[in-house]
């Protein structure tokens, strides 16, 4: 286990009520100086000299620069939002209008999730849900919206197999299915019919708001739309990876209909700041996660809510360490593919949910894109990320052909982990099948 380190261990404190004083008012300019003179100097690097990822595109390394650069800075998601969210959300417009040319459609839906066919009960995992009980009129319903993404020869054929059910990024706190259209886009062209859902965002539903919304997502497609549980699969991107995680743990424990597979790209398994400290901090020239590590912003309070905050150290230690937070030590019982960086600054957590999986039992495989930041599928979706070879169209290629192997009840028992380089080298790191159908 890594070493708390001090600078992040203050990201789980709330910031001290403002005082103003000559410090406080100079301080904001003396900051912007510092960030736009790191802003111009990482430009350059990227721009002009060796990038920090050594087979990445120029496009790519400036792209982690800025977006390394806004994420440090930031005071308040909406500035994410109006940066990011909003130009995505009209390019996911824009792909909806255009369906013409790929054949693509998407199309919204309203989710009604009824409170005795699609919440169970979790508070013998531990699991309230008192925090996101946001009813005032005492009703059994509510909506939760989500779309369907496929192509139209898959919408006339029907959605009931290869489904995907997708639970997209943005550390708890920002995006939606409209936003992430050029990555559900490419799911539906492999052959997926997706269902992205719109789960609720903090900090105004914190944790386990977005939680309860996979799981109603889930029963709402077995228990309404009758879809075999074997012909689903579960997909989380970075905080929906946590979530997709989190998902399979309640069905299992809950004894309820399991899918067939789960799929996590650059999973978010452990909040934590003061423990992943190593790829946090040595791989922050390479990614661009620093919103994680912004004190101002502070993801990891707002995903835990005001109570805990208000509580203090003890009450954030134990969100912190709750199961359905801390994922780390979660073994799927059910064929896993990972795909993640290892430059990314959730290597840490991610190596570490790895291998904490029984090399004999599971069925596991991880697949690292090298020289590609955190969540290459999305940034990988807009811009080609690596020279010569594009790992990111490999790593979709592998995510389909991984699943006809898991639907042909193919996928071997043990754990591989494999380097994917962007030269078309294809290095094995670990493989423990033949041990484990030794034993």
């Amino acid at each position: 286990m890594s070493r708390p380190t001090p600078e992040l261990a203050s990201l789980l404190n709330a910031p001290a009520p403002t005082q103003w004083t000559v410090s406080d008012i100079a301080h904001p300019f003396v900051a912007s100086y510092v960030w736009l003179k790191t802003l111009l100097a990482t430009l350059f690097v990227a721009i002009f000299r060796q990038r920090p990822l050594p087979t990445s595109t120029r496009r790519a390394a400036v792209a982690v620069a800025l977006t390394r650069a806004v994420g440090a800075v930031t005071p308040s998601p909406l500035l994410i939002r109006i940066l990011t969210e909003i130009p995505m959300a009209l390019l996911g417009g824009v792909l909806k209008r255009a369906r013409a040319l790929d054949g693509v459609v998407y199309r919204p839906v309203e989710i009604t999730v009824h409170r005795a066919r699609h919440e169970p009960d979790l508070s013998s995992l531990g699991i309230s849900p008192a925090p996101c009980d946001d009813d005032t009129d005492g009703g059994d319903t509510r909506v939760l919206g989500a779309e369907w993404v496929a192509t139209r020869d898959r919408f006339s054929a029907g959605l009931r197999t290869d489904v995907v059910l997708f639970l997209h990024g943005g550390a708890f706190c920002l995006y939606s299915p409209r936003t992430y259209r050029p990555v559900t886009r490419k799911l539906a062209k492999l052959g997926f019919a997706v269902l992205a859902v719109d789960y609720r965002k903090s900090p105004q539903y914190a944790f386990p708001c977005a939680l309860h919304d996979a799981v109603a997502a889930y029963l709402w497609l077995v228990r309404d739309l009758a879809v075999d549980p074997d012909r689903i699969l579960l997909l989380g991107d970075s905080a929906g990876g946590a979530l997709t995680v989190g998902l399979f743990q309640i069905l299992s424990q809950l004894d309820l209909p399991k899918p067939a597979a789960v799929a996590l790209w650059s999973p978010y398994l452990d909040m934590d700041p003061r423990f992943g400290a190593e790829s946090m901090v040595e791989n922050a020239d390479k990614d661009f996660l620093s919103i994680l590590t912004n004190r101002k912003l502070g993801v990891v309070r707002m995903y835990a809510g005001k109570e805990i905050v208000k509580k203090g150290k003890d009450a954030m230690d134990a969100f912190l360490a709750h199961p359905f937070v801390k994922l780390t030590s979660a073994q799927p019982a059910c064929p896993v593919l990972i795909q993640s960086s290892p430059s990314e600054q959730l290597a840490t957590c991610i190596f570490r949910f790895y291998a904490n999986q029984d090399p004999v039992t599971a069925q596991v495989q991880h697949d690292l894109l090298v020289d590609t930041p955190h969540d290459p599928f999305y940034l990988g979706a807009l811009i080609p990320l690596t020279a010569k070879v594009d790992v990111v169209a490999l790593g979709l290629e592998r995510l389909w052909t991984w699943w006809l192997d898991v639907q042909e009840g193919t996928v071997p028992r043990g754990k591989v982990q494999r380097k994917w380089h962007a030269d078309g080298r294809v290095e094995v790191v670990e493989d423990t099948t033949n041990k484990a159908a030794q034993g």
